[in-house]
């Protein structure tokens, strides 16, 4: 039965969240929500918004792509707002850790507009569904602050719901587990509370790759070395293409659903044999780089790009601390007046599904359209006269209205391996 109820509590609204728990605690957060009065439009905190987010996609993609094989794929994003959800009711010590990692401002009107920002970037349309699950899920008889509560559901930062962790923690993880699709083979149930967090995207592109040629094509290594096989669906296309010399990456960016409210950058590494110094490289700037780097191309390229569906479930409590994050898992101080008694997080885990596939909105353009007006002329159009992902890439989903990077993947392993 209360498997049942983990079940529907996750699919249902934060409308509902907010009739659950709703009783009087011994702490309150009264005196961080201080009405602020009238905030206005603060229509110029667009780029301290895009910098928060910047830093934190780059800081944690650095973290996340050395463990393991560098394939992965994760939600910069989903992690942003589940973070600062709890930083909201955490003590002032950790709040000032988690304000900082996020590059959150501590003034009110600011910090909402980011969260509006933040959240309403998801999409759940025929041509591009990008939907996030944010949830704290804590033991039966724990109960959460009002003041918290409310704040975190109103804002659609975060869900809270309720599991018997304790009483049955088998029940519970399965119910976890099922409820978001996921495996969590990291669950740790041994705290009164977990974060769980995921974000799934599968988009149409905004013209159909319905017409690429779809060959089973060898797939290299950063050195040269074949490796194994892709799906490589190979088209002729205008697109933006550019190159940003500080990591040594050709960059495509290519267009997705109505009225391009996505867009897929995909950073091709050439010249180099070994990715480890690219990514210890980057900083929140390289972002910015990227996107200034790209023109439209003059006339349609090859474009050759695999066809695939990636998913991962990272520990994000491990990568946090790692980057200096400790206080909220291990100090009861720190969540004191997010619940009595204070949340015990004993795990964070978020899983990511990235589906790329020949589906688009619009029908490919006729052949004769897009003839190529002779072979390249210079050494510059040659190397931009092509864009074939036959070998390890980095590539983002972007909303074109802010830029945020609501997903961040790296490929590297082929899906036919040798």
């Amino acid at each position: 039965m209360r498997a049942v109820i983990l079940l529907v509590s996750i699919a249902i609204s934060s409308a509902s969240t907010n009739k659950r728990n709703i009783v009087t605690v011994q702490s309150s957060l009264d005196d961080q929500y201080i009405n602020p009065g009238s905030c206005g439009d603060y229509t110029n905190v667009i780029e301290g918004y895009r910098d928060a987010m910047y830093n934190f996609t780059i800081e944690t993609y650095k973290q996340v792509a050395p463990r393991g094989t560098y394939q992965f794929v994760m939600s910069p994003l989903s992690m942003w707002i589940t973070l600062a959800a709890m930083a909201e009711g955490a003590d002032y010590y950790t709040q000032n850790q988690l304000f900082e990692l996020l590059r959150i401002p501590r003034n009110q009107c600011i910090r909402h507009k980011y969260y509006q920002l933040a959240t309403s970037r998801y999409s759940l349309t025929p041509d591009a569904a990008a939907v996030s699950k944010r949830a704290l899920v804590i033991d039966e008889g724990v109960i959460t602050n009002p003041v918290w509560h409310n704040f975190v559901t109103q804002h659609r930062l975060l869900d809270v719901l309720t599991a018997p962790l304790k009483y049955n923690p088998a029940v519970a993880a399965g119910s976890i587990r099922q409820a978001v699709y996921a495996n969590f083979p990291r669950l740790d149930l041994r705290g009164n509370s977990v974060l769980i967090d995921t974000m799934d995207y599968n988009g149409l592109w905004n013209t159909a790759f319905a017409d690429a040629v779809v060959k089973r094509a060898p797939f290299y290594s950063i050195s040269g070395e074949h490796i194994g096989a892709v799906d490589l669906m190979t088209v002729k296309r205008h697109g933006k293409i550019g190159y940003v010399p500080s990591i040594q990456a050709k960059i495509l960016e290519l267009p997705i659903g109505v009225n391009n409210q996505y867009s897929m950058i995909i950073a091709l590494v050439v010249g180099r044999t070994d990715i480890r110094p690219v990514i210890e490289a980057m900083r929140s700037t390289i972002l910015s780089n990227v996107l200034a780097s790209l023109k439209e191309t003059k006339v349609p390229i090859d474009i050759a790009v695999p066809q695939f569906k990636i998913n991962s479930e990272l520990d994000a409590k491990v990568i946090l601390e790692d980057l200096g994050v400790t206080s909220l898992w291990t100090d009861p101080e720190a969540t004191r007046s997010i619940s009595s008694p204070p949340a015990l997080l004993s795990s964070y885990v978020q899983r990511a599904t990235l589906t790329l596939n020949k589906h688009g909105i619009n029908p490919p353009p006729i052949t004769a359209q897009l003839r190529s007006f002779g072979p390249p002329t210079s050494p510059e159009d040659f190397f931009f006269s092509e864009f074939i992902a036959d070998r390890p890439f980095m590539f983002g989903l972007f909303d074109t209205e802010t830029h945020t990077c609501l997903i961040s993947t790296m490929y590297t392993q082929p899906t036919y391996p040798n």
